[in-house]
């Protein structure tokens, strides 16, 4: 909580506590610009980045970027593609090849890892698709000039973003968070001294799916004080205030306004800025003037008063150094201003022209670098074990600071270095006083330091199992080594960078054979800005193989013994137990882990045996399907009596796990199933099968004299019969028959096709037919 007690005139507050350099000159427009020297605003001829208008629309984004100095001084500006020195020609590696989406918003931002470098975030339109790019701009290149980074110039960070974009301090001071929208979710991607987080943290407030690509045009703006976001959303007609968490990025949504007024215009929302006390918003709409918000109290906020009323059209809102909030309006070439915008209704002192202006078609303002030093106590590094930076931002020229940093230290300047001795919450003050010793200002704030992590290095994993994933929050108590779960995380990542940015985190692993480098992040759960980051190896330098079923079966209700393999030098089941074998009764899953000596190293391996209950009894054979009458082709087929796991064999030592036998030659058969789980055997009785002659010459010749079933023999309930082609019953035989002579009545039978049947003790009846030849 922040107090602060002003002690001077009106006319020095002004002088000293708006202090935000950063925004002293302003290009935008059609080769509009403007500078504010301390005292007063001028207008600026020299904008030579030429930008043309179609449709009433200005190309590239919808504000050009100004990057000024802390101390007020042009260090470039750019329209996303074009980028111009101090000196207002083109810098090092620019124009760029890619031009900003139409009215998007652009935002920059400090490096926080480089004081020479700053990020340039604009839309780009590439196909159907928004994407937005990052530019990355080096001021110590080109003898301090600056120039774009060869190949990083509108790096792509994400698809199917909206026209909103704004930047925004990290609540440790030296991170910045970067919100934009994309598919309606707002994305805040935050930017540290190692580069942008590929992870953003995301919030669905106030728009969603069904608003559909309405949701993707507007503009939003951050209040000073770093704790609001204001949205506007022209197509959905709708105004979104959403509290801001500058510590985790989070967005809540605490007020909304839907327009209503039919008689307002559905075009753009153009317009959205704060006052320099974060207590007033203000807006335009697309014809319909500017209009003012009390936000001083977030839970009770009033019906908004319309700072003008006539018909015009306000593009663009922006603050300027001073706190006036500048205006534009469309087709004049002049620029207006807010005069005392934390002033509510008329005495904000809204005045339509306070400056001409040498450039046309004001369509837009420009956007700047947030303050490095923010009005009142600004505070950098905030975790347990830095330095913090403490700095309060002043005009006043030979003023003393006088610190109390809540841990009893007292100190002396504008801007300071201290380290705390532990994490907490301190109250921190500091009083001003002039070159005469009168004391001008006194003010407070509570600043909070966070814990941070110390680990020891993790020691490297060797996993020997095939196909085994490794859940790897498994292993977080391991690398925390005591520290509290509650105040802090475990993040695994397969690089260096991931973890640096903590982006793309990893669940689970496979290992593969060989070793993997796997990096860990241990961060604060509050503050995920205080954290540390280390590595250890899965090494798989082989993977064992365990030579036991996976499934074996308690027959009988008898007890089975579970028999690891020999070669290793650790054997530990889920029982307990640590022997080589052991005996179990009872169905459930049992798992092995054994380990192997490798020398240098064990490797751990792990095996899952289920254990089921056999099938009872032995195998019932319910049919056996005899298909015969062929020399070589004959085949077998078993049913059983119920379902089970069976296999058979028609030997009794070949076992097969299908149920039929083919290509069977002419011969006695006995079939034997054995259940598969308990290998409980069960015969059929012999199995013989059928054959006949395709012809015979009953000439005497003792060759082929007689036509014969062959193995009807083992049949002694068979009965076959013979007849002619006519149908008439020539002979009958048994099976002790030697077979049909071709004689009818003791007379010869003449050449010729002759049929027969032949019934089987089974019932099975069977018709053919074969060939005398005399």
């Amino acid at each position: 909580m922040r107090k602060t007690i002003l002690l001077l005139t009106i006319s020095l507050f002004f002088c000293c506590v708006y202090a935000q350099k950063e925004r002293n000159q302003w290009y935008f427009g059609m080769l509009a610009g403007m500078q504010f020297d301390g005292n007063n605003y001028s207008s600026l001829g020299d904008n030579t980045i030429e930008r043309r208008i179609a449709f009433g629309i200005i190309e590239g984004p919808d504000n050009i970027i100004c990057a000024n100095d802390q101390d007020g001084n042009l260090m470039f500006y750019s329209d996303g593609r074009i980028f111009k020195n101090r000196l207002h020609q083109n810098m090092l590696n620019s124009p760029t090849d890619e031009y900003a989406f139409w009215e998007s918003q652009a935002a920059i931002a400090r490096d926080p890892g480089n004081p020479n470098r700053y990020y340039v975030f604009i839309t780009i339109q590439d196909g159907l698709k928004k994407r937005l790019s990052y530019t990355l701009v080096d001021m110590s290149l080109d003898n301090g000039l600056g120039g774009l980074v060869p190949n990083k110039t509108h790096i792509l960070m994400a698809n199917d973003v909206g026209q909103h974009m704004v930047t925004a301090r990290h609540a440790n001071g030296k991170d910045v968070w970067l919100i934009c929208l994309r598919n309606r979710v707002y994305h805040s991607f935050l930017i540290t001294e190692n580069g942008i987080s590929t992870s953003p943290i995301t919030s669905t407030e106030g728009v969603d799916f069904f608003d559909g690509n309405a949701g993707n045009y507007g503009v939003m703006e951050i209040s000073p004080n770093n704790e609001l976001i204001a949205a506007g959303f022209p197509l959905l007609r709708k105004l979104f205030l959403l509290k801001f968490d500058d510590l985790t990025g989070k967005l809540d949504l605490i007020y909304e306004e839907e327009e209503i007024d039919e008689t307002i215009d559905s075009g753009p929302f153009t317009g959205i800025e704060f006052s320099s006390n974060s207590k007033v918003l203000y807006t335009t709409y697309f014809n319909s003037g500017i209009q003012q918000y009390d936000i001083s109290d977030l839970e009770n906020i009033p019906p908004r008063y319309d700072v003008t009323t006539e018909n015009a059209t306000y593009p663009y809102l922006k603050r300027g150094p001073d706190g006036t909030i500048f205006s534009n309006q469309r087709g004049e070439s002049f620029i207006g201003a807010i005069n005392n915008p934390n002033s509510l209704g008329e005495d904000c002192n809204y005045r339509v022209n306070v400056l001409g202006l040498s450039g046309d078609n004001l369509l837009d303002l420009p956007t700047f670098l947030s303050p490095k030093y923010p009005e009142g106590i600004s505070f950098a590094n905030i975790c347990e074990g830095e330095t913090t930076e403490f700095n309060y931002e002043t005009s006043l020229v030979g003023a003393t600071y006088n610190w109390d940093l809540g841990d009893g230290t007292i100190a002396e300047g504008s801007n300071i270095l201290h380290t705390y001795a532990d994490y907490g919450t301190y109250i921190v003050s500091v009083e001003v006083y002039d070159d005469r010793g009168n004391l001008a200002y006194s003010d407070s704030d509570e600043i909070t330091i966070y814990a941070s992590p110390t680990i020891a290095s993790p020691n490297d994993i060797y996993e020997c199992s095939q196909d085994v994933t490794l859940i790897l929050n498994n292993y977080d108590t391991d690398i925390l080594n005591g520290l509290d779960s509650s105040v802090f995380r475990v993040g695994y990542y397969f690089s260096e960078s991931d973890a640096l940015l903590s982006s793309n985190e990893i669940i689970d692993f496979t290992p593969d054979i060989g070793s993997t480098f796997i990096w860990v992040r241990v961060e604060n759960l509050i503050n995920s800005t205080c954290y540390t980051i280390d590595s250890f190896k899965i090494v798989t330098p082989e993977f064992i193989e365990i030579d036991m079923p996976d499934i074996q079966y308690i027959c009988n209700k008898k007890p089975i013994d579970l028999n690891a393999p020999d070669g290793f030098i650790s054997y530990e089941w889920s029982t307990g137990e640590t022997t080589q074998s052991i005996s179990i009764d009872t169905p459930g899953l049992y798992i092995l882990s054994v380990i192997k000596d490798f020398g240098d190293f064990t490797c751990e391996s792990t095996k899952n045996i289920t254990v089921k209950e056999g099938d009872v009894g032995l195998p019932v054979i319910g049919e056996i399907n005899v298909i015969d009458w062929s020399s070589e082709q004959n085949s077998i087929e078993v049913i059983m009596e119920s379902q089970g796991v069976y296999e058979y064999s028609i030997d009794g030592i070949n076992y097969q796990p299908s149920n039929i036998f083919g290509n069977l030659p002419l011969d006695d058969y006995r079939v034997y199933v054995r259940d598969a789980n308990c290998l409980q055997v069960t015969e059929s009785e012999t199995l013989f099968l059928l054959y006949y002659d395709k012809f015979f010459t009953p000439n005497g010749d003792g060759v082929n004299d007689l036509w014969k079933v062959i193995n009807s023999a083992r049949d002694e309930d068979i009965e076959i019969e013979i007849y002619d082609r006519y149908g008439k019953l020539l002979h009958t035989m048994l099976f002790y028959d030697r077979g049909w002579d071709g004689n009818y009545n003791g007379t010869p039978m003449p050449t010729s096709d002759y049929w027969f049947k032949v019934v089987r003790s089974n019932g099975n009846t069977h018709f053919g037919h074969f060939t005398l030849k005399r």
